[in-house]
């Protein structure tokens, strides 16, 4: 039987706090926030985590989701 929405439960939330220095200049912290606003940077946290579980846990057990 396929596995639906339905037979997954949230098990974990990880927040992550992203920290630029004081110095830094605008143009670059503006940089920084276009890169990470991106669909491209989501996406290749996603995959970026989803790879590190893949070593631990059997394919297509976890679901990671990542959203802005």
């Amino acid at each position: 039987m396929p596995d639906t929405p339905a037979d997954r439960v949230v098990f974990d939330e990880l927040h992550v706090t992203l920290l630029v220095h004081r110095a830094l200049s605008d143009t670059a912290v503006e940089r920084a926030h276009r890169v990470i606003g991106g669909r491209r940077f989501v996406a290749q946290v996603r995959r970026a985590v989803a790879a590190v579980l893949s070593q631990h846990l059997p394919r297509g057990r976890v679901t990671v989701v990542v959203t802005r």
